[in-house]
């Protein structure tokens, strides 16, 4: 009779024997809502169900993929379950305690039927996920939560020289055509884990945009398919291999250290690299870090994208051959697709980049300019340059403070915005570049970064132009009883400092100097509808303007009067 409190499935682990009890109806599989999650990778997310149906606990598969065993038979629909079957799922093996008859064997290795049909299994991780059980397994809560994150320093490389032992290589392998797998189980086996995990991997995190949670999220589900206690994941930067993201399975945030020589020996051959014994195989140099942080076995494998090593993935185990020579082969398939992953995602973080550079240059450059300097054909360089002979252009609306008091502000919003749009337009049609706005106020300058040989005449075109739109504008805004509006424009050409000012949170690229003060004053006499400019920029133009000498100007900060021009539409 079964006693359905006392009834369990018994597994061996690492730690020695482990028992769970069953409920009225026990689920088993991968996903974490089953009353018993395996962490197996080749067990189905709902694999079985164990159910009592009155005195008697049956099995039942719930359409596994790779099917569940009672001694050594593949369950088809429903089995009655007796004191001592064995079962297994995938790699992993319980054995049924009706928990009447005394438990007096122990857990022995797979039945010999069960070798006939499949690789002998090895012991999975198990998880109860609603009654809590002494396992040396960390619950899955903490392998889906985030870990905490520790500075890069707590990844450690060795640079010790060692020398390798026993290693199995593997190169990432084709498909084999269906001609061919269909004639090999055990291949195909292979190629349906590589195509199982790899279709996982870009379910869950092939959204991913952001370079650190997505390396995150590639370690938080490696860890679902390996039984590795520690990973890794560096990434090629500027020639050298550097970490980047770090996981280990039990939580602490402690260094992780990893060995240079096996570093270097991935890179150089290409090729996975897995060590059962780390010990024995760095034995020629005593072994003495691998002893002392607890690796005994490790897997490596090299990301490659396009031919190219983008990183490395590191996984290593304290526990002697936790990995096999399938595990290596998966692992390098899988680590192509991430190599993919990662590049896809540093790829669109650039393009992101561009696009904002893109976007903030053609606020204040024309767009040609924007174009060069976002290709590097142009470099603003970070700090000031000197600019030998540059063009400053300073507008600013008459009577406008006035009309402001007669106005509303979003009517006067709205107004600004009218104006600036077709003014900057205009400077940018002749490639200036826009410096700000004041108030009212327009600063823009020609010469820096971009330098042409007629920027003066550039500069004084675009002003010519911009009191014609003015002049459009005007007649559009009487027609709709609006008064005009009326700026005056100064220019002068001279040396100054072009480059980015700011704090170290908030640049902007502008130009400083006494040509920028100067053009201010010539901008600060000129009467609505004026141009003045001064007589270092009249001396560039070659004689391509009507020009109208005015009086010397006795300008603020000039010690001497400052020959200027007047220029005639």
């Amino acid at each position: 009779m079964l006693d359905s409190s006392m009834a369990r499935l018994v597994y061996q682990d690492a730690q020695g024997r482990q028992a769970i009890e069953l409920d009225a109806a026990t689920r088993l599989g991968r996903h974490p809502d089953n009353t018993i999650q395996v962490l197996d990778t080749i067990v189905s997310k709902e694999h079985c169900v164990i159910e009592r149906q009155g005195h008697m606990a049956v099995l039942r598969d719930l359409g596994s993929m790779n099917g569940t065993y009672v001694n050594g038979e593949r369950v088809a629909g429903v089995r009655p379950l007796h004191h001592g079957d064995m079962i297994y799922m995938g790699t992993t093996a319980f054995m049924y305690d009706d928990g009447v008859n005394p438990f007096h064997f122990e857990l022995p290795p797979p039945c010999q039927g069960m070798i006939a049909q499949k690789p002998a299994p090895k012991p999975g991780w198990v998880q109860r996920s609603t009654t809590p059980i002494a396992t040396p397994i960390v619950p899955e809560q903490l392998l889906q939560q985030p870990q905490p994150q520790a500075a890069l320093s707590s990844v450690n490389v060795n640079n010790e020289k060692r020398a390798i032992g026993v290693q199995v290589s593997a190169q990432a392998k084709e498909f084999l055509p269906f001609d061919e797998a269909s004639r090999d189980a055990a291949a195909l086996r292979l190629d349906y884990e590589r195509l199982r995990i790899t279709w996982e991997l870009l379910r869950e995190i092939g959204q991913e945009r952001d370079i650190d949670r997505l390396l995150d999220k590639i370690l938080v589900a490696l860890f679902r398919f390996v039984s590795a206690d520690r990973g890794v994941i560096l990434l090629e930067e500027r020639g050298d291999l550097v970490p980047r993201a770090h996981r280990r399975r039990d939580g602490k945030n402690e260094p992780i250290n990893l060995s240079s020589t096996i570093l270097n020996h991935v890179i150089k051959e290409r090729a996975g690299v897995l060590s059962h014994d780390a010990g024995s195989d760095f034995a020629a140099s005593g072994g003495k870090s691998m002893f002392l942080n607890r690796i005994s076995s490790a897997i490596v494998v090299p990301l490659l994208h396009e031919r190219a090593i983008i990183g490395v993935l590191w996984l290593d185990s304290e526990t002697i051959a936790s990995f096999s020579k399938k595990d290596l082969e998966l692992l390098t398939a899988v680590g192509n697709q991430v190599a993919v992953l990662i590049s896809n995602t540093i790829l669109a973080t650039k393009v992101q980049k561009e696009v904002a550079t893109r976007e903030r240059f053609s606020r204040l450059l024309s767009p040609n300019v924007a174009e060069q300097v976002v290709s590097g054909k142009l470099d603003i360089k970070k700090g000031g340059v000197r600019v030998p002979n540059a063009t400053v252009f300073n507008s600013d609306l008459r009577g406008f403070t006035r009309m402001s008091e007669e106005t509303t502000a979003e009517k006067m919003v709205e107004i600004l915005n009218e104006y600036f749009e077709l003014m900057v337009e205009a400077i940018f049609k002749y490639e200036g570049t826009l410096d700000k706005f004041m108030g009212d106020g327009i600063m823009a300058f020609w010469g820096a970064p971009a330098v042409q040989a007629d920027d003066a005449v550039r500069s004084v075109q675009c002003a010519l132009e911009q009191m014609e739109i003015l002049e459009s504008l005007n007649a559009h805004r009487v027609s709709m009883g609006e008064k005009p509006l009326a700026t005056g424009i100064g220019i002068h050409t001279g040396p100054l400092i072009s480059g980015y000012v700011g704090s170290s949170k908030s640049l902007s690229y502008t130009v400083i100097g006494d040509t920028v003060n100067t053009s201010a004053r010539l901008c600060g006499i000129a009467a609505g509808g004026q141009i003045i400019i001064s007589e270092a920029t009249a001396a560039q133009l070659g004689g391509r303007f009507r020009l109208e000498a005015l009086p010397d100007a006795s300008l603020k900060g000039k010690e001497k009067p400052l020959k200027v021009f007047s220029v005639r539409r």
